[in-house]
């Protein structure tokens, strides 16, 4: 008796097992998109610091051609293997950079920038980096010393999938005077 019940229970846990097999190839979750950066402070808030830290190793910015390209990015969440690619269209919200600036205590940022209109991710892939670039030269000037200048970047009108409820604005917050100390 005491055999057949381990025999059983063996057999119990064999299919158990190989029932399983192959999950983590199935299809998971819902495709959204979103930007990583809108939640890089945990769920917290969409704030996105610029520099993220006092180093030179930030890893959020990079200088090249006399600009600082500030590092954003579009993600789409849910089963990427089988997904199409898609494009979404880049914008500043001034009244989203109006709301962040005074809850961040900044102000909004001159037109000093550069986005593009639109972040195309090719088929198969699950995300695309874009840039905010911003040039040296507006950086240093003197007028801007101290300043913390707040941007919102949004995506919207996707060409596939829907946008995530949250994460779709970054409401990106440059310390003038942090970032020029790392040039």
């Amino acid at each position: 008796m005491k055999n057949r019940l381990f025999l059983l229970l063996a057999a119990f846990c064999a299919l158990a097992f190989t029932a399983c097999e192959g999950d983590g190839d199935a299809d998971y979750g819902f495709s959204r998109i979103y930007m990583p950066q809108a939640l890089s402070t945990g769920g917290l808030d969409n704030s996105y610091a610029v520099p993220a830290s006092s180093s030179v190793n930030t890893y959020n910015f990079r200088v090249e051609e006399g600009e600082v390209r500030i590092i954003l990015g579009v993600m789409r969440s849910g089963s990427f293997d089988k997904a199409g690619g898609f494009t979404v269209k880049v914008g500043v919200s001034l009244p989203a950079t109006a709301e962040a600036a005074a809850a961040f205590g900044g102000e909004a940022m001159p037109e000093v920038y550069s986005l593009p209109e639109s972040v195309t991710v090719p088929k198969g892939r699950s995300g695309e980096s874009f840039y905010l670039a911003i040039p040296v030269s507006s950086l240093t000037r003197a007028e801007y010393a101290g300043k913390k200048w707040v941007l919102a970047v949004g995506i919207s009108e996707p060409s596939a999938y829907e946008l995530a409820e949250r994460g779709t604005v970054t409401a990106v917050v440059v310390d003038v005077d942090a970032l020029k100390a790392l040039l």
